[in-house]
């Protein structure tokens, strides 16, 4: 009679042998570690090879799915970016237009995303300030084009009469504006941020722009 314990159930994998996981779990995995290493050490510092131990993997299961380091970091951004805007929105939307802005902008995230979405854009601020080229990159390719789908809803809602006409990039950049200079103080905060109340304080920002484009 046998005494190897990996018999017990019929099974023929050695006790130790790492868990298989999917290629979309392996990706996920590549990801989560490159926006952890890019936070910590900035783009430029940063190395595949960090990447790899800080995701428990090889380089070779970095290279196999991303080109280089530039191509990751896209990867880690386009991955994202519905922590800063969720649009499109759906065509049969029917909320009220302070609820449909909540969502929009992302003041509905729970604290875990919101400080993820808060890393994200202090990355990608960063980055673009010492990198140039990797900004125009992002906006090259369409990875980031925030201002874009913006401008695109506004000029429905525009259409719809839900908001009178104006200036589409204008009232775009006062939008941005008001959400992001809010969750990008020049100051670094001080203790936990308390969202509710973050997203209320932009909300009425948010308020008092559009009863602007409304006299």
């Amino acid at each position: 009679m046998s005494t190897d314990p990996t018999e017990k159930d019929g099974s023929t994998t050695a006790r130790g042998r790492p868990k298989a996981i999917s290629a979309d779990q392996r990706r996920d995995r590549i990801l989560t570690a490159a926006m952890a290493v890019f936070i910590e050490k900035g783009f430029g510092r940063s190395t595949m090879a960090d990447i790899a131990r800080q995701g428990g993997m090889s380089k070779r299961d970095l290279y196999a799915l991303f080109d280089d380091k530039t191509a990751l970091f896209s990867a880690v951004v386009l991955s994202r970016r519905d922590l800063i805007l969720k649009l499109p929105r759906p065509k049969d939307e029917a909320l009220p237009l302070m609820d449909v802005l909540r969502s929009i902008f992302r003041l509905d995230l729970d604290d875990q995303s919101a400080d993820e979405r808060d890393a994200l854009l202090n990355l990608i601020s960063r980055e673009s300030l010492v990198f140039p080229e990797l900004n125009a990159m992002l906006y090259d390719t369409g990875i980031i084009r925030s201002r874009e789908a913006l401008m695109e809803w506004l000029d429905e809602q525009m259409t719809k009469g839900v908001l009178p006409r104006n200036d589409l990039p204008m009232v775009a950049g006062l939008l941005m504006d008001v959400v992001f200079g809010a969750l990008l103080p020049r100051r670094k905060r001080q203790g936990k941020v308390n969202r509710t109340a973050q997203a209320e304080e932009i909300l009425d920002r948010i308020a008092i722009v559009l009863r602007g484009l409304r006299t």
